[in-house]
């Protein structure tokens, strides 16, 4: 199934009648523009990778990450190869995120995992009996956001900065200096840098590199060699690139997913 689906006349119905509603679906490369939902979702790639942007940050959830993306928040999804998505969506009635949160991430232990398969499956076409409906309780409980609220990348709003933006994540093995980026949209280094400061919190060269580790994270989901990622996120060596992963993620590549 395509990534721009649409909802069954039975998922439709189950929404009027549950307060947590599940889909397991496996998309194919593509992505879905700026949405939002009536209800909370918690979106969790079982298999492969998938992106979520919203109008100020992005994520990249491999098979350890799930997300909360609250009730209304725009969002865009987008799956670069073949996955397998659950998605769980939520009244905010019987669940409540802190307010003001838009995304939250959320570690995905093996347990939670099992709940999410599991949830992800029900039949929606009826109500949920007493067993379904004990365990969405349980994963409402487990589903708990880290403790710190984690965003993988904030984007500026500037529209010079968010070109530079999006040409980095299209190209993480770009290698061009601030000052040629720049250039290429109409702004001086120094104002591009600025911007990045003011707007993400991150120094232009902070926030390069979190681009780039998150895209090694996918293609190492992908089943990318550690060598074969090195050379896409443009380090010369394997070495300098298992260096600066470990720095950022306390792990080295090889023991990321484990």
């Amino acid at each position: 199934m395509s990534i721009n689906r649409q909802l069954s006349p039975a998922v439709r119905k189950a929404f009027a009648v549950a307060h947590v509603v599940g889909l397991s679906e496996r998309w194919k490369p593509g992505g879905l523009g700026f949405h939002a939902h009536d209800r909370h979702q918690l979106i969790y790639a079982s298999d492969g990778v998938v992106h979520v942007e919203t109008r100020t940050a992005s994520w990249v959830l491999p098979t350890s990450r799930a997300l909360w993306i609250a009730a209304g928040v725009q969002h865009a999804l987008t799956v670069k190869r073949t996955a397998e998505i659950k998605l769980m969506y939520v009244s905010p009635e019987v669940h409540a995120l802190p307010p003001g949160a838009e995304c939250l991430l959320v570690e995905v232990s093996p347990l939670l995992r099992e709940i999410i398969l599991k949830c992800a499956t029900r039949d929606h076409g009826d109500e949920a009996d007493a067993a379904q409906a004990r365990l969405a309780g349980v994963l409402l409980d487990e589903a708990v956001p880290a403790t710190e609220a984690r965003v993988d990348v904030p984007l500026p709003k500037d529209r010079r900065a968010r070109k530079v933006a999006d040409l980095l994540a299209a190209e993480p093995g770009n290698r061009e200096s601030a000052d040629v980026l720049a250039g290429r949209v109409g702004a001086s280094a120094r104002t591009l840098m600025r911007v990045f400061v003011e707007e993400t919190g991150m120094s232009f060269g902070a926030w390069r590199l979190r681009k780039r580790m998150l895209a090694a994270i996918e293609l190492l989901a992908d089943g990318e060699t550690v060598t074969e990622v090195a050379q896409q996120v443009g380090y010369e060596s394997t070495s300098s690139f298992v260096a600066a992963f470990h720095a950022m993620f306390g792990t080295t590549p090889s023991r990321y997913f484990r």
